[in-house]
């Protein structure tokens, strides 16, 4: 199992299931927190577009790490480390506290939790990598 998490392999797969835990996070917020946020609707189309490359910067990522970019497992460690990890943590302290009277949305930390657990494995597989990369291993 550990040489599979430090494979290219192990890091590629983290990687995609770490966005796909960022997408699903985003759908349901999207469902049900910004119609909140915004009930008249006038940021759906600049929040789609922000989803939108956001996701293609991670798929360049990922293609890119795929065939060894260091610059494309940098963009993974990032991507990771800001969408999954700190977005899951500041939900956690500060967006939504459970101490607090906060109602989030269905299964909120279920999938709070699905996106700090596989952002932290996708950001120690990358910064693996890059380590790796950096020593010529």
């Amino acid at each position: 199992m550990r040489s599979w998490f430090t494979s290219l392999s192990g890091a590629i797969t983290l990687s995609t299931i770490a966005l796909l835990t960022f997408l699903g996070r985003g759908f349901m917020d999207w469902r049900y927190e910004y119609p909140l946020q915004d009930p008249s609707g006038a940021f759906d189309i600049p929040g789609a577009l922000i989803y939108m490359a956001l996701a293609g910067i991670w798929i360049w990522g990922l293609l890119a790490s795929a065939r060894g970019s260091r610059r494309g497992f940098v963009a993974l460690l990032i991507l990771a480390l800001v969408l999954n990890v700190a977005l899951a943590l500041a939900t956690y302290f500060f967006f939504c506290p459970p101490w607090s009277s906060c109602e989030g949305w269905p299964n909120v930390w279920l999938w709070n939790w699905l996106n700090l657990i596989s952002g932290l494995l996708a950001v120690a597989a990358a910064a693996f990598q890059l380590r790796q990369s950096q020593s010529g291993g």
